[in-house]
């Protein structure tokens, strides 16, 4: 099923923006040991503009990277544990303190035992043991040059962007997403035990496809509520980076082509055979995809040039931080890894003006030579040394 959306005109969306007042959340204190290129590591932070300068291969992104695990639990980068504790030791250690009316400290420790990764996260020195119940309390999105990838790369890119901000918005979605792998991985078990021959039988998976269609259908319908009220967003934040360029629209590919849970199970039942055949499930959200095309259904990947690529993907990273500001009622922390030097002037204006406002903002770069004809002034700077430490100048 493609679902759709473009906003004609700009000035249709001119009426999705609530006004609300948000609450303003940063970060005072960062503290690391261990991780990547740093034994030690404490900085304390503007609640304004932050600048991190440094070589390449100074470790820039590895401090930002240390934010996004300290707020959702992982990498940004998509990297496991084990490559972020710094070479020669064991385990890391991320600790943030917050200016927060509801929080004041986040703590992530995690040790490598005998190969396996064990892993401990607190929020005001209580130990949490649900992801669901610590994602989403420090907000944080990043801009990074390997954004572009939620354009040009495989859907499955794109579908943990989506998911990933539904999940900051809604936690609920987040126990959704995770009860829907494990029954994924369970009905897969049953196929695979069907195709060799094994014990299971057929009216287990029967069980199985019910509540993989409930789940399904959950899913589904999130995804199209989600795209409906966050593609207004991307389309204006594009149409500002571009100076009125006019935005590609999203297609919603749902892979089941249903929405409802009964039709889903209907479609389960038909595909049965093929799925125990292959020993896996050919059909769900864990297939879905979004396609960003033109009026006339040109994909844009296929058309564009890199520098629209790029203001797509830039777009979408700035339409994240609004939409969750506006759904949770609080600002979010931004992390700007890099991005200006592939920007021309135009598009790099358009983006200062758009991070300006009161929000917590840490940039990286080499150099300040792409913001120093902006005015866009830091309250604090920091340069990275080559002993890997960290010196406010």
């Amino acid at each position: 099923m493609w679902r759709t959306w473009r906003c004609p005109h700009k000035r249709d969306i001119s009426n999705t923006r609530a006004n609300f007042v948000c609450i303003s959340m940063f970060i005072k204190k960062l503290i690391l040991k261990n991780f990547r290129n740093y034994a030690r590591l404490s900085a304390e932070l503007s609640p304004n503009m932050n600048f991190i300068i440094g070589d390449n291969g100074t470790g820039k992104t590895n401090i930002l990277e240390a934010i996004s695990v300290a707020a959702n639990l992982k990498s940004f980068r998509g990297v496991h544990d084990t490559d972020i504790v710094l070479w020669g030791e064991q385990s890391y250690f991320c600790h943030v303190d917050l200016d927060d009316t509801r929080y004041a400290e986040f703590e992530i420790g995690c040790a490598i035992i005998n190969g396996k990764v064990k892993k401990r996260a607190k929020i005001d020195g209580v130990e949490v043991r649900k992801a669901s119940d610590y994602f989403g309390r420090l907000l944080t999105v990043i801009f990074s040059p390997g954004d572009i990838a939620i354009i040009t790369g495989a859907p499955e890119i794109r579908r943990k962007f989506i998911d990933g901000v539904i999940s900051r918005i809604d936690v609920s979605y987040l126990d959704h997403l995770q009860n829907f792998k494990r029954i994924l991985v369970s009905r897969n078990r049953v196929l695979k035990s069907l195709q060799e021959g094994k014990s299971f039988s057929h009216d287990e998976l029967f069980v199985w496809d019910s509540m993989y269609a409930d789940i399904c259908s959950i899913l589904i319908g999130e995804r199209i509520k989600f795209i409906r009220s966050f593609y207004p967003v991307f389309y204006d934040a594009y149409a500002r980076i571009a100076d009125g360029e006019r935005p590609p629209g999203i297609q919603y590919l749902n892979n089941t082509r249903e929405t409802d849970s009964s039709a889903i199970m209907k479609q389960l039942v038909v595909n049965r055979k093929n799925d125990i055949a292959t020993g896996s499930t050919g059909m769900g959200p864990q297939r879905d995809d979004y396609v960003f095309a033109d009026e006339h259904g040109r994909v844009f990947n296929n058309y564009a040039s890199q520098g629209q690529k790029r203001t797509a993907a830039i777009a979408l990273k700035n339409a994240e931080a609004e939409i969750i500001e506006t759904k949770r009622q609080d600002k979010v922390i931004l992390m700007v890894d890099d991005i200006f030097s592939e920007l021309d002037s135009k598009r790099r204006k358009c983006m200062i003006e758009i991070l300006k406002g009161k929000r917590q903002v840490i940039f990286t770069m080499a150099n300040t030579l792409s913001l120093d004809s902006t005015g866009f002034e830091a309250d604090k700077r920091f340069i990275i040394q080559t002993s890997g430490q960290l010196r406010e100048v």
